[in-house]
């Protein structure tokens, strides 16, 4: 199921870029979004940013069919890696990401960008629940739990680029 989001940021992209690469802001992102625990890793490789970020959340409104495939918490694990400026300071991620020892994936990716005086960091995920039968009805449950944490982000986001 395609999940597809972006904000707006009154920054650059260059300021943009370097908030989410931030692992003090993406630890923050983590309590925001109520993690239990995160493990926040920013790294390079060539010209690349990888981001990886783990947290373990608590298992909530999750619907009863897909509850013999979770216990009290989730592992979510996603990294982006994020490559080199173009000329015009925009840049692109590849995005991917699971919950550990569940069927769910997410692969995709995600881009910073001008829009006039402002930055737009816009997100576009394929999210899989590789069940068969039940997979696509619990697809939306998923793709809701991401897109609430990923509006989360984006606000707090908003609220460093304002510092």
């Amino acid at each position: 199921m395609e999940l597809k989001l972006s904000a707006s940021y009154d920054a650059t992209p260059e300021e943009v870029f370097a908030i989410v690469t931030d692992p003090a802001f993406r630890e923050q992102a983590c309590e925001k979004t109520k993690a239990l625990s995160y493990d926040v890793r920013v790294s390079t490789s060539g010209g690349d940013t990888i981001v990886s970020v783990t947290r373990k959340m608590e298992a909530v409104d999750i619907p009863d069919m897909a509850k013999k495939f979770v216990g009290e918490t989730l592992t979510v694990v996603q990294t982006e890696t994020w490559h080199a400026a173009a000329a015009d300071g925009s840049r692109t991620a590849d995005v991917t990401g699971e919950i550990s020892n569940t069927p769910v994936t997410l692969k995709g990716t995600a881009r910073i960008a001008t829009s006039g005086a402002r930055t737009v960091q816009s997100i576009d995920l394929d999210v899989k629940v590789n069940v068969p039968l039940i997979g696509k009805k619990l697809e939306p449950t998923v793709v809701e739990a991401i897109e609430s944490g990923l509006r989360k982000e984006h606000d707090l986001g908003r609220e460093w680029a304002g510092r």
